[in-house]
């Protein structure tokens, strides 16, 4: 029993819940996808790398108070991705410790439908309403990525510089709302 309850956010088209056991398959498949992890690790995630990383996403719950939510599609019930906060304690300079971190994944099957900014407005919004007016959210996208760089502009980010990543080029982005 946990004493925490992930909070449901709900769109026209998605709803983004806590993480079940029984998700596990299907963001295993997706991380297994090269379609999928082209910009984010550059090569598909085997199901132990998977697993880790489910758990980790799941758990930044319990321990801050936000973390990743599943993506279902409403009309079917179908995970479609990972969207949320976290905490990963990258080594950055300049340094996002201590932000929420904004992050998203989808299936490559719903790649191009939109699915990306409608969640990551519900979780942004949810951040706004959650983060105090110290807390900025942040993200890294790789500069190759430009569907993710269009989506992180949309919902409200703007590049603030660039940092090397486990010797990648990453382009930082902060949010530019005013929460109060």
């Amino acid at each position: 029993m946990t004493s925490f309850s992930v909070p449901a956010l709900q769109t026209d088209r998605l709803i983004l819940r806590e993480h079940r056991l029984e998700d596990f398959d299907s963001i295993a498949e997706m991380w297994r996808d090269p379609e999928v992890t082209r910009y984010i690790s550059g090569k598909p995630r085997p199901e132990e790398e998977a697993w880790t990383k489910f758990l980790r996403d799941a758990g930044h719950w319990a321990h801050l108070g936000y973390g990743y939510w599943i993506v279902t599609e409403t009309a079917t019930g179908a995970v479609v991705g990972q969207a949320g906060f976290a905490d990963f304690k990258r080594d950055l300079t300049p340094s996002i410790k201590g932000e929420p971190e904004l992050g998203y994944a989808f299936c490559a099957h719903v790649h191009g439908k939109g699915y990306a900014s409608e969640a990551v407005r519900a979780v942004v919004a949810w951040g706004d309403q959650h983060f105090t007016t110290d807390q900025r959210m942040s993200c890294i996208v790789g500069p190759q990525n430009a569907a993710s760089l269009r989506v992180a502009e949309k919902c409200g980010f703007r590049e603030t510089g660039r940092a090397d990543y486990h010797g990648e080029v990453v382009i930082l982005h902060r949010d530019v709302f005013n929460r109060s």
